[in-house]
């Protein structure tokens, strides 16, 4: 088989394309025919080694797959020849790569995919989705009428963490970063209520101003804050989270902060750390549920092929997405 796949840790350059070995189903596990694979940042982490995690070289790249059944080992009684499947966990923990044109996946990780869902916008979409889930619902436990505020909405991960809360009946404040005229962020406004943010907050700079702007109706502090850029001031956005409030980060790799303890004890204020990667099979399982009945909607940006496996861990390091003319952050997705 035709793979995009790393021997060793290092830059976008080690990732070489050619040929692997056909791999063969264990016990309990399913051979996929691979249609489509997104480029997610934590992706580029693993092949550089920055996230320690147990792999085995040759390694494919990659971990979000949209595709077919191929074959099914021993007691995979789950899976049939034929059936539409995704993952969002391979590639990392020891499993294997998803950037490959077969690629094999642990049963208790491997869903049916939705009847219409194409590969394409579907596994564009189940990493940001099963971030936003796993914040919001798992890690910050989202009740019904509470306010949410995301920093950073235009993004995937952003958008699908305006659906999620949404879709928790939360009241919903998208924060977004100004581009250009103001005239400009009305696309990007639109696309934010029809995925079902109640306000959308267009600020100047991402790091102090949505502190003051993401405020809940009638003024009042938000319950939940989630920063999905990494540059928010949390130790500012504490003042603004009402009592018992919850500051979600999902973002900010090379970010230090000084906290105001003060505002966080005696207002007994929660800052939660929250990564996708961390969630064992059975939350991501959740999560999957959750995806395949609400069908969350992200911006593709650009499709390329295994063979350019290179180039887009490139784009996703240097930051050089593609934006959408709805002002929304486009995802890179690789196909055969």
């Amino acid at each position: 088989m035709q793979a995009a796949f790393i021997e060793a840790f290092g830059g976008p350059d080690h990732i070489r394309y050619g040929e692997l070995p056909d791999p063969v189903p264990g016990p309990r596990q399913v051979l996929v025919r691979t249609e489509a694979v997104a480029v997610d940042s934590v992706d580029t982490y693993v092949r550089s080694g920055a996230w320690p995690t147990p792999v085995t070289f040759p390694l494919a790249v990659g971990r979000d797959l949209a595709g077919t059944v191929a074959a099914t080992g021993p007691e995979a009684a789950e899976f049939r020849p034929g059936d539409r499947v995704w993952t969002n966990s391979a590639g990392y923990g020891g499993r294997p790569g998803a950037t490959a044109e077969l690629a094999v996946v642990d049963q208790d990780r491997l869903y049916h995919r939705p009847d219409g869902a194409g590969p394409v916008p579907f596994v564009a979409a189940v990493h940001p989705a099963a971030t936003a889930y796993g914040a919001l619902v798992r890690r910050a436990r989202l009740r019904p009428g509470e306010t949410v505020a995301v920093a950073g909405a235009n993004g995937a991960v952003g958008l699908c963490l305006v659906q999620v809360a949404a879709a928790a009946d939360a009241h919903v404040v998208a924060v977004i970063r100004q581009h250009g005229e103001p005239a400009d962020a009305a696309p990007t406004v639109r696309r934010l209520h029809e995925l079902g943010a109640n306000r959308v907050v267009v600020v100047d700079h991402i790091d102090q101003a949505p502190v003051a702007a993401a405020r809940g109706p009638g003024g009042r502090g938000v319950n939940v804050l989630v920063d999905a850029t990494g540059r928010m001031d949390v130790s500012q956005a504490a003042r603004h989270v009402d009592p018992r409030g919850r500051i979600v980060l999902i973002a900010g790799r090379d970010r230090r902060i000084d906290l105001d303890q003060w505002s966080f004890y005696t207002r007994e204020l929660q800052l939660l750390g929250f990564i996708m990667s961390a969630m064992g099979a059975g939350e991501l399982a959740a999560a999957a549920a959750w995806i395949n009945v609400h069908s969350p909607a992200v911006s593709v940006g650009q499709v390329l092929t295994f063979a350019d496996a290179a180039l887009a861990h490139t784009l996703v390091e240097q930051g050089e997405l593609p934006r959408l003319p709805d002002g929304t952050v486009g995802r890179l997705v690789l196909k055969p």
